[in-house]
């Protein structure tokens, strides 16, 4: 059997391509044993049974054939927020986490705000604000049902409840489709921030 660094120092040769190697070699061997990244540093001789090493390779393959780690895993971390995504979805990246930082600064958290998040995808922008400010109602819109449907599973499990998900198109959708709008409002068009990122695709 491989141990731990045999198989990590295997898989980084094999990722030339990626900008992460080390790191998208242990987020995967984690996943394959589950074990959490400092286990696998905490314990590199460890010996891997022959299952979790298949199931490794296995994760591995897809990786270089150039499959986003985030989409092997099924989840990425954004915000305070661990969040599920898929291919329907984008990839949030850790710079978007600004949009966030400024929706937060530019309103005060006693100021009740409906805020609509066009094209919200795995609804990470729309959760960090409705975990941020539980005061806010915050709705994320998608036209697609798939990725739609990513972004609620998120917000339930996150038990946000001042989280709304809403399918329609940027033209067509409303607040008012659920409830009245007020004039205090604020609109974030989410997917225009990923057009001209490769990586979140």
């Amino acid at each position: 059997m491989a141990s731990v660094a045999a198989l990590l120092h295997a898989a980084v040769a094999r990722l030339p391509q990626s900008p992460t190697p080390r790191l998208d070699a242990e987020l995967l061997l984690g996943r394959a044993l589950g074990r959490e990244r400092t286990w696998l540093r905490t314990w590199p001789e460890q010996a891997v049974e022959l299952l979790a090493e298949q199931q490794f390779l296995a994760l591995l393959e897809r990786r270089i054939a150039g499959e986003p780690v985030a989409y092997i895993l099924g989840q990425r971390g954004f915000w305070s927020l661990d969040l599920r995504v898929s291919a329907a979805t984008l990839i949030p990246r850790p710079d978007t986490e600004l949009l966030v930082e400024i929706a937060l600064e530019l309103a005060p958290a006693a100021l009740p705000l409906q805020v609509l998040d066009l094209g919200t995808g795995s609804g990470a922008i729309a959760l960090a604000l409705a975990r941020e400010r539980r005061g806010w109602q915050v709705t994320a819109v998608d036209v697609s049902p798939e990725a739609l449907a990513v972004a609620a599973t998120n917000g339930e499990r996150l038990k946000l409840v001042n989280a709304y998900f809403l399918l329609g198109d940027w033209l067509s959708v409303s607040l008012s489709a659920t409830r009245p709008i007020s004039r205090r409002a604020m609109c974030i068009c989410t997917k225009a921030m990923y057009a001209l990122s490769p990586a979140s695709r």
